[in-house]
Formats: C-alpha cells, structure tokens, sequence
C-alpha cells in the first residue's frame, strides 16, 4: 500500500464557541474558549492518545482537524490545509468517529450502512468488497451485518462504528471516545489495526480515559483547561516522519 501524508499542524490555536445559560428568566451568551495558546503537530505514522478532563477542551482538538471549528486565531493545517476550507476530494481522506454520534443506520442492517458508505466516498465495488470484508473479520462482525443497529449492545456498536469509519481508508482517523465501550476482548484486535494503519502512514489520533485503549499510542498528549499540560513521547514509529 502507498504511503499517505498526514501531518497535522496546530501553530498557537484559540478556538471558541457559544454556549448560554438562563439567569433571573433571561437567556444569557458566553463566550467559552475551548483551546488556548495550542501548538502541536503530528506526523505521518503516529497513533496520538488525547486524554484529560472532561470539557477540558479534547474533543473541540479533533474537530478542529476535521473542519468543524475554525480557530479564531493561529493556524490548523491538515494536509498541509486548513481544513474548514476542505474540498470533497480532501474531505474524504478523514475518518471521525464519535461516541455521541452515529453513522449507523438504526433501523436497517449493518450492511446497508456499509453500503450507504460505500456510495458516500464513491468506492468501486472492488474495493468496498475487500475493504468491508476485511473489517468485519478483524472486529468480529459476521454475526451482525444483518441485523439492524438498533439491536446492538454499547460493545457491538463501538466496533461496527469503527469499522464504518475505516472503511473507505481515510489517511487521518479521529477517534472521540469510541473506543470505550469497546469490549476488552475485541480491544488488542482493533489496536493491531490501528497500528497496521499507522504503519502505513496514516495518522491516528484517539481521545478515551481507558489507559488500555492508549496501548498502542506513540504519544499521549494530556489537554486541560484548553491547554496542553503534557506532551508525552511513549515510543517511535514505524512509518517515520
């Protein structure tokens, strides 16, 4: 498999948003900073742990790579682009899967969502077929593909939502929380993956307060209050720089 860029560069990002509260029967709006001051890149290669309080600022991290909050100052690059200023073409190259939403289709089988997918990101047959093949052996999803999502237990969806994630072979792969409701069985086989992936040069970059789903990180960065308190270097990479 070729070699895919993926560097992310954060050069002193402040992103924030709106958020408002009811005080004396009055809506009141507040600006809320959810990064500071963030400057951090991540080369091709790296599986990246993010961990750190909650509402400390992980989760606006990785939507910040993925185009859905524009920094109001400094600059995020991903591919060497801001993101937010994506096309369809560049869009396609990044994977983001949350825990708080879905890409499943709830009420169809697992295999339409697959397919729904494969429509989305224009693969050929071919390579939908051996791509999707592929995941449902690794995260053990023969037994689900046609059932519908709904029925499935917090474990099931966590690996059937990672498979959709990975299925049209994103070179950036954001990972908020997924992985938490991961079984503890199926846990060494998606990090094997994320790890094959890595080698091949994508970037991965995987938020969760379980240390055992941080096992196969490069790096674990540590965000609290929207800053980086801790940068943390656990082992190199196989795919370099």
């Amino acid at each position: 498999m070729r070699k895919v860029d993926a560097r992310v560069e954060f050069d002193h990002v402040c992103i924030e948003y709106e958020s408002w509260r009811y005080e004396r029967m009055r809506r009141v709006t507040q600006r809320i900073r959810a990064l500071d001051n963030v400057a951090l890149s991540f080369s091709p290669g790296e599986i990246v742990g993010v961990k750190g309080p909650n509402g400390s600022g992980k989760s606006s991290l990785l939507r910040a790579m993925c185009g859905m909050h524009a920094p109001v100052s400094g600059r995020v690059l991903v591919f060497g682009k801001p993101p937010n200023l994506f096309d369809s073409r560049f869009k396609r190259r990044i994977a983001y899967s949350s825990s708080r939403r879905t890409s499943l289709l709830p009420d169809l089988p697992l295999i339409d969502s697959f397919i729904l997918r494969r429509e989305l990101f224009a693969m050929s047959r071919a390579d939908w077929e051996g791509r999707m093949h592929s995941l449902v052996d690794r995260l053990s999803l023969g037994a689900l593909t046609n059932r519908p999502a709904r029925e499935f237990s917090q474990g099931q969806r966590a690996r059937a939502e990672l498979a959709i994630a990975l299925l049209h072979g994103p070179s950036l792969i954001l990972l908020d929380e997924t992985t938490e409701a991961l079984d503890l069985q199926y846990l060494p086989g998606l990090l094997a993956l994320l790890s094959e992936l890595s080698a091949d040069g994508a970037t991965v970059c995987m938020i969760s307060h379980r240390p055992d789903d941080l096992e196969c990180a490069h790096r674990v960065v540590t965000i609290d209050g929207g800053r980086v308190a801790a940068d943390e270097r656990i082992r190199c990479t196989t795919a370099g720089s």
